[in-house]
């Protein structure tokens, strides 16, 4: 019997403790999912660009970076991010977790489609593959379809704690310039924007801008990226 489940959503609502990202080898998250898991985990996003320096990533390797709330695993859809994902990368990515994730004590985990949304693999070829490999998995499995109007409760605390805070405030502690900080408050009051990267598509607000105003308005939130340098390493 299967043991994995296919869902429509948010993948960061999983209650999984491991999660998969997927990344492209030169050290880009720019977009996406990618682009969400690197404001959540800004020292992630600073360790993937070093090992991505180093030559250390690439297809079919693995890299799990361990923070107190979850496990990520890495897992390298592209080569560029500028290119497609191919079938053949998704094969050795898999084959790679069906080897090792019982020696790595990964005990559950939440996979979005793999190189679906923004690598050209059509939805249904990636579960067929993701099939393929994950059917015999003993652990619990989630793959998730994803839904652009799904919930993300880290998007809503964002949007209250940066509306929250004065013109006053943000040009004296953030860094963000008036019209980068009006950008941000007039993407958070759409009320057709429900998720962090979806910020992104506003005029005014880029990948620095955001991050920066993300940085500055979570600052003091209680939990999130640790005090203790993570752990990380390679499949």
């Amino acid at each position: 019997m299967s043991n994995v489940t296919v869902l429509t959503g948010n993948i960061f609502r999983s209650n999984a403790q491991t999660c998969v990202n997927t990344i492209n080898c030169v050290g880009v998250m720019g977009a996406g999912i990618a682009f969400e898991y690197r404001l959540r985990y800004p020292e992630m996003f600073k360790q993937y660009r070093a090992l991505c320096e180093q030559g250390q990533i690439d297809i079919g390797k693995l890299w799990i970076y361990k923070s107190p709330d979850r496990w990520v695993l890495n897992f390298p859809t592209k080569r560029h991010w500028r290119q497609s994902s191919e079938e053949g990368f998704l094969h050795a990515g898999l084959e790679k977790f069906m080897n090792t994730y019982q020696a790595r004590g990964i005990t559950s985990v939440a996979f979005p489609l793999l190189g679906a949304q923004m690598g050209g693999i059509t939805a249904e070829r990636s579960l067929e593959i993701m099939f393929e490999h994950l059917g015999q998995c003993a652990i619990p499995v989630e793959i998730y379809r994803y839904r652009s109007d799904a919930p993300d409760d880290l998007y809503e605390e964002f949007k209250g704690r940066f509306l929250q805070l004065s013109a006053q405030q943000i040009k004296a502690n953030s860094g963000l310039g008036a019209q980068a900080a009006q950008a941000i408050r007039n993407a958070l009051v759409d009320e057709c924007t429900c998720q962090l990267n979806q910020l992104l598509q506003h005029k005014g607000v880029g990948e620095k801008t955001l991050e920066r105003a993300y940085c500055f308005a979570m600052q003091n939130r209680n939990g999130g990226e640790p005090v203790v340098p993570p752990q990380g390493s390679l499949l």
